[in-house]
């Protein structure tokens, strides 16, 4: 039976992958607080939305099952994700098992994506009505950096992890 050790203690000298992970967590929790999106209408009125925001306008207007969605998407799958990535750096796993946990982070990660995505198509389809403009504002390049960050890290970790046979590279 293959001993549990944690990727800390064979790669002690790796200081660069908790940092990013991190470094991805604070983007992540700035780009949710932090407009995502912002709306001119007729000129004189400005609104603008973090991902909360729009979580908290959905919830309040009896979009319940939108705004559940959009939370564990854009909220809980990418905070999972990074607290499973330092996770699996810091604690001992069998090596079958820390692959198996890989791969579902690695598939985890893929879907936050979806709310950049989202407030891309928004801007698009208001921009072409005449009443409206939107534009993108800070919160949501940081929310995909983090994503991003997430991924390579995630990327990282597996290539440390031979992911074929669950063992990790000396």
């Amino acid at each position: 039976m293959p001993q549990k050790k944690s990727i800390y203690s064979i790669k002690p000298y790796r200081w660069d992958i908790p940092v990013m992970i991190v470094a991805a967590l604070g983007l992540l929790i700035a780009g949710l607080n932090l407009p995502t999106l912002k709306l001119t209408k007729i000129i004189f009125f400005t609104d603008t939305y973090s991902i909360w925001d729009g979580v908290w306008e959905l919830w309040k207007s009896n979009h319940i099952g939108l705004a559940v969605i959009i939370f564990f998407f854009s909220i809980m799958f990418p905070c999972v994700k990074l607290i499973g990535l330092l996770f699996v750096w810091f604690i001992p796993f069998a090596p079958e098992g820390r692959r198996h946990f890989l791969y579902w982070l690695g598939i985890l990660g893929k879907w936050s994506m979806l709310d950049v995505f989202i407030v891309a198509i928004l801007i698009i389809l208001i921009k072409t009505k005449d009443i409206a403009d939107a534009s993108a504002q800070t919160g949501i390049y940081l929310f995909a950096g983090a994503i991003v960050l997430s991924i390579i890290v995630t990327i990282m970790i597996e290539k440390i992890v031979n992911v074929n046979n669950g063992t990790t590279e000396q």
